[in-house]
């Protein structure tokens, strides 16, 4: 029994997205004007299109739009955090990210240094950096810049905290 469709995806017989009709509608637009564009907008989704005067911002914002009806948006952990992020910024204009600090074995760590990409994998037990094992990222920072470093520091996944402004005396 084919299931129903979901409100606003496009399914086939079987119940699966209609994958080739999303790539059929996305490669249409991509040769519109963006008065075209807009257009398109307000037919599809019988809406005013958002106010904006990048054709390849609009069209790239289609496409998303598209694509989250045919295939489905955001999870509901991603939603959870930009609407928090979307708070932060309403409330006082700053928002400051929680870096984590736990790292999956595959993950890579790139950093430039004078002009150099490095790459550190994360391992189990440690760190991969040019074939070799590291027990730590502070052993990888030392090996490139030959002092020491905060190897969380110098891989980004720590932030240096803000010091507050000195008091001259007069």
């Amino acid at each position: 029994m084919a299931r129903k469709p979901t409100r606003g995806r496009q399914r086939d017989a079987a119940g699966r997205v209609d994958i080739a009709g999303l790539e059929t509608v996305l490669s249409s637009l991509s040769g519109l004007s963006i008065e075209d564009l807009k257009k398109a907008w307000t037919d599809r989704f019988k809406a005013d299109p958002p106010k904006m005067r990048s054709r390849d911002l609009l069209l790239r914002l289609f496409a998303w739009r598209l694509q989250a009806d045919s295939i489905g948006g955001l999870d509901a952990e991603t939603s959870r955090k930009l609407r928090t992020i979307a708070r932060a910024l309403e409330r006082d204009g700053s928002y400051e990210p929680k870096i984590r600090n736990d790292l999956s074995a595959g993950v890579v760590l790139t950093r430039e240094w004078k002009g150099i990409i490095h790459k550190a994998i994360v391992v189990a037990g440690g760190f991969q950096y040019l074939g070799k094992k590291y027990g730590s990222l502070s052993d990888i920072a030392r090996t490139i810049t030959g002092t020491r470093w905060s190897g969380p520091r110098f891989f980004g996944l720590e932030q240096r905290a803000e010091r507050g402004a000195r008091k001259v005396s007069p």
